[in-house]
């Protein structure tokens, strides 16, 4: 079981979504009959808005524009009715969607103003772009005489939705690309429209291509404009048939696989979907195996939702253990070493531990490989080393809180490399993590009254070698009674859970967006942990539970929301691997 929370605030963001690429009923009767396609989400009430009163002035008319898009089921039908014959005719709110928390409709003598609070935006596929921060709108309408009635002559190509029903419109999805090196999916968060176009709107946002925060290290496979032929369909039998342009069957068999795992791991999401076909002018195009269809199961070995086997590490009774309090192999699983912190890369079976003092780090095998008693020392005479993380691509990274601020390091083969993170590197930070498939770092401040996350992308080049790290974005978090973050960890594909402790005392944990997005639709109010907490353990991997370490180093496993219960006690330190 995973948390789902999201930062109080975000819910009361106002959002620029340009949706493009979504779709929604443009015209027709609003719906009464309650929305069939099964998305998981918090519904509205459903309303149905009234239409334009005789006699409304030019303020009434705007306002009743903005109340009548506010239809659910969603629906235009009677927002159209406020526009003009023209404006009726060439409105495209398909085109871009604005979600506000306010608004203020002034009128003066030249002209009526829409004046919305807090802007954010969506790119064109629905992914996030401009972190946590806001900004406010002014939409100015014309509006003319028809008929002896005030009407809107030139409404923006947009939808306009309250803040506090933008989760029962739109639904969170993840879009999945591949990192350069071709090797691991990059997770993307999108939001679309909810109901029954959820897998059409899913794939044209795949055809689209990566975008948003993910842009500068994802790529997809997919061959320049392909495109979507009309919409899926998903037969009774749950098979989503995806009918592609023709430049789908210009690919290799390797190729077209790759475009085939994209497909699946985002249709998966979706209620109703077992299967998927890719059809070309109405033929079924054979893929693995010579078959047409393939279970949406297929690249969870590229997935970084996927954790490696061998769960929980910890240090327990001065040496590296695994789940069950069971010693590792290898030196560090014996007495002898003072640790603080632990690490575990599962495919070359190496150890690492932070040594209790901080100033230095410890590497050793766990069992397998030769020489497996040989202990090396690396970053000797470090400051106050964070927890070490293995990223996939073999390198073990650690930050050294010096004086001077955060220093990053990434040993490689035996070699140290210290890392220039802007935005990171040289300030005060209380944790650090890699992301799973390799492409992000991210860090929280140890200062503040409420949290701040750090998210750097990092960039690789096709063999996965790094090659720099980007100026790290400030995500936010809002909340009350938070105080500082003391720790971090990833707990999906595109969030992490924070874990914090107001007035020094009871620890609370929230989830949150690494684009500075709301997230999925859950409370605001953060998971209480008991006791003292000091350090936090989760994985993107929904079947491992998150757990926590506390002051007496018991180790707490979250069953439910506000749940913790002990499941070991003497537990020092832990980590998922990644």
């Amino acid at each position: 079981m995973r948390w789902r929370r999201r930062t109080g605030g975000l819910l009361l963001l106002v959002v620029l979504v340009l949706t493009g690429c979504s779709t929604l009923p443009v015209s027709g009767p609003v719906h009464t009959r309650p929305d069939q396609s099964g998305d998981d989400g918090s519904a509205a009430p459903y309303f149905v808005p009234p239409g334009p009163s005789h006699g409304d002035d030019q303020a009434g008319i705007v306002r009743g524009f903005l109340l009548a898009m506010q239809a659910n089921p969603p629906s235009t039908a009677i927002a159209r009715e406020f526009l003009s014959a023209r404006a009726r005719a060439s409105w495209k709110p398909v085109q871009g969607t604005i979600v506000y928390d306010s608004s203020v409709v002034v009128d003066s003598d030249t002209s009526v103003e829409a004046r919305l609070s807090d802007a954010h935006r969506l790119d064109p596929r629905g992914a996030w772009v401009g972190g946590a921060g806001s900004a406010s709108t002014t939409i100015p309408y014309t509006l003319v005489q028809q008929h002896g009635q005030w009407r809107i002559d030139n409404p923006p190509n947009a939808l306009a939705v309250p803040a506090s029903d933008f989760s029962s419109l739109f639904a969170p999805f993840t879009l999945y690309f591949y990192d350069r090196s071709g090797t691991v999916l990059v997770p993307t968060r999108v939001y679309i429209p909810r109901g029954e176009q959820s897998a059409t709107n899913l794939v044209r946002a795949l055809l689209a291509g990566p975008s948003g925060s993910s842009a500068p290290v994802a790529v997809t496979a997919f061959p320049p404009r392909t495109d979507l032929d009309l919409a899926v369909v998903v037969n009774a039998a749950g098979v989503a048939e995806i009918p592609l342009s023709q430049r789908i069957q210009q690919l290799a068999p390797a190729d077209l696989h790759r475009v085939v795992i994209q497909l699946a791991r985002t249709l998966r999401q979706v209620p109703g979907i077992a299967r998927m076909r890719i059809t070309v002018d109405g033929t079924p195009l054979p893929l693995a195996g010579a078959q047409t269809d393939v279970d949406l199961s297929v690249g969870a070995e590229i997935d970084p939702e996927e954790a490696p086997p061998g769960g929980l590490v910890a240090i327990a009774g001065h040496r590296v253990v695994r789940t069950g309090l069971v010693p590792i192999g290898g030196p560090l699983g014996r007495t002898g070493f003072a640790l603080r912190s632990v690490a575990l890369d599962v495919a070359r079976h190496e150890v690492a531990g932070v040594a209790t003092a901080g100033t230095r780090l410890y590497l050793a095998a766990d069992d397998g490989p030769t020489n497996p008693d040989k202990v090396a020392s690396a970053l000797g005479g470090s400051t106050d080393l964070l927890r070490p993380v293995y990223d996939r691509f073999g390198a073990l990274w650690d930050v050294d809180e010096t004086a001077a601020g955060a220093v990053v390091h990434v040993l490689t083969h035996g070699h140290d490399r210290v890392l220039a993170v802007p935005g990171i590197s040289g300030r005060r930070i209380s944790a650090f993590t890699l992301t799973s498939d390799g492409s992000r770092m991210v860090a929280t401040l140890a200062s503040g009254s409420t949290p701040t996350v750090l998210v750097s992308l990092l960039l690789r080049d096709v063999g996965g070698a790094l090659v720099k790290a980007l100026a790290a974005s400030e995500v936010q978090v809002s909340g009350t009674d938070l105080g500082p973050a003391i720790d971090l960890a990833q707990d999906s594909p595109t969030t992490v859970a924070v874990l914090t402790r107001p007035f020094g005392v009871t620890g609370r944990v929230v989830s949150v967006e690494l684009d500075g997005s709301p997230g999925v639709p859950s409370s605001s109010v953060p998971d209480l942990v008991p006791g003292t907490p000091i350090a936090l353990i989760a994985s993107p991997d929904p079947t491992l539970f998150p757990q926590a370490i506390t002051t007496d180093h018991r180790l707490l496993q979250r069953d439910g929301p506000d749940s913790w219960n002990r499941v070991a006690s003497g537990v020092v330190a832990g980590a998922y691997p990644q």
